[in-house]
């Protein structure tokens, strides 16, 4: 039996990414993957002349971010990317631009004044107060916020903890509205940071660095797969069933058994105690603590262009909390001529009946906007999970590093920086950081 550098478990956008950095830095690595297809949530399929995201998708801090890092240095194949546009907020019957900086709060007339003034406030003692004291903003939005706020002021902050964590604010912690991106300053410009904060709170538009890519999500795994060097194999439709530490790792499967040095597990982190026998008692039970997030997507084919505005919407006062994002206005190729594919998602509960969920969602929909029933010709469901744990108070990321020497984890349940492709981005930069660490990497 030939034994591998190093075996990666799963093949989504967090195995694909690590199997590239890998491969690309000389080892010989396998790839398993349970599915047939590789990705994950990071795919698209065409259904009667529509071009199906595996659930929405934008791709944040591209210009400076994880991904740019990643595509820099390991893509031989790079996917083209669009702008974002702007995040609309649908608040008290309005739609307006989501207020990223003062002035947007200045204008922002879905919330009393009097909200905004408390919210603006609250935005500058976060912002510089979680610099200092990181330890005090551990606590949920819902305890830091007190009582006293408007109703639509709840409601809008609830939603946006929803929109980031996929949790309720009594259940997202504070520093989550404060993880930004840390842009490279040389020291010469320390003496200016603070004219730059004040600028930001006042002028940046969020959104800026915020992208999608041309031709759908799936373009980013067909750049990866196509960036791989030969020194990689992929096996799918492979279920691993037990990884064994001895002299070197056997990985298990339903089909084979297979040696390497190194085994990178990017499934869920929560089963991993099912799939390793020797993991301390404390491990085990903080992995499996995380709490995984679904969501029910549902898209619309339209005949008619009825969503005019480049970006995405966030529903605040709509029966159930919606995420809407219009993906054929990025690539008319993604719909039939003439016609509009729309992704709207939304957060599921604990437990479900997901036949429920699926009409109650499609009610929240056509009483927010009526004139979408009597447009749509295409409807498709799907049941996903966006995020493998989701960042709460008592949420605990375990990591790249794991108690047993040569295994290590990747992906959306070990870094809880940012969200989707761009958080598992973070993930694998982690991962490059501890094999260097463990001079596995050079």
């Amino acid at each position: 039996m030939s034994i591998y550098d190093v075996i990666v478990v799963g093949g989504g956008v967090s195995g694909l990414l690590s199997t590239l950095v890998l491969s690309r830095n000389g080892k010989r690595v396998l790839l398993l993957e349970k599915e047939e297809q590789l990705g994950g949530v990071c795919r698209s399929y065409k259904i009667d002349g529509y071009t199906i995201d595996t659930g929405p998708h934008i791709i944040t801090r591209l210009q400076h971010g994880p991904l740019k890092d990643l595509m820099d240095d390991y893509f031989t194949v790079k996917p083209t990317f669009v702008p974002h546009g702007k995040y609309w907020v649908r608040l008290a019957g309005k739609l307006k631009p989501f207020p990223w900086n003062i002035r947007g709060w200045a204008g922002f007339s879905g919330i009393p004044l009097t909200d905004r003034i408390r919210l603006v406030k609250m935005l500058y003692d976060v912002a510089y107060g979680a610099k200092t004291n990181p330890e005090d903003y551990n606590i949920s939005l819902g305890e830091y916020a007190g009582d006293g706020f408007n109703e639509n002021t709840l409601r809008f902050l609830d939603c946006m903890s929803y929109f980031m964590t996929g949790t309720s604010m009594q259940e997202t912690p504070v520093a989550r509205f404060v993880d930004a991106e840390k842009y490279k300053m040389k020291s010469r410009e320390e003496k200016v940071s603070l004219i730059r904060k004040i600028h930001s709170l006042l002028f940046k538009e969020g959104a800026i660095d915020q992208t999608y890519p041309l031709g759908g999500i799936q373009t980013i795994t067909d750049s990866i797969i196509a960036s791989f060097p030969d020194n990689v194999d992929v096996h799918t439709s492979e279920q691993v069933t037990a990884i064994e530490k001895g002299k070197q790792f056997i990985v298990s499967t339903d089909v084979d058994s297979y040696s390497a040095y190194n085994v990178v597990y990017s499934g869920f982190a929560s089963e991993l105690p099912s799939l390793v026998k020797d993991l301390p008692g404390d491990y085990r039970k903080n992995v499996q603590n995380t709490k995984v997030i679904r969501s029910l997507v549902i898209w619309l084919g339209l005949k008619d262009c009825l969503f005019n505005k480049l970006g995405s919407e966030i529903w605040v006062d709509s029966e159930k909390y919606c995420w809407v994002v219009p993906t054929s206005n990025f690539d008319s190729n993604l719909a039939p001529r003439g016609k509009q594919l729309a992704g709207f998602s939304f957060i599921l509960p604990d437990r479900y009946d997901i036949e429920k969920e699926k009409k109650e969602a499609l009610n929240a929909i056509y009483s927010t906007i009526p004139v979408l029933e009597d447009a749509v010709e295409f409807i498709h469901f799907q049941d996903l999970v966006p995020e493998k744990a989701a960042w709460t108070v008592s949420t605990e990321f375990m990591g790249s590093h794991s108690p047993i020497d040569g295994l290590y984890l990747v992906g959306t349940d070990t870094e809880k920086k940012s969200m989707g492709i761009t958080r598992a981005s973070y993930s694998v930069l982690n991962l490059v950081d501890a094999l260097k660490k463990d001079k596995i990497l050079q």
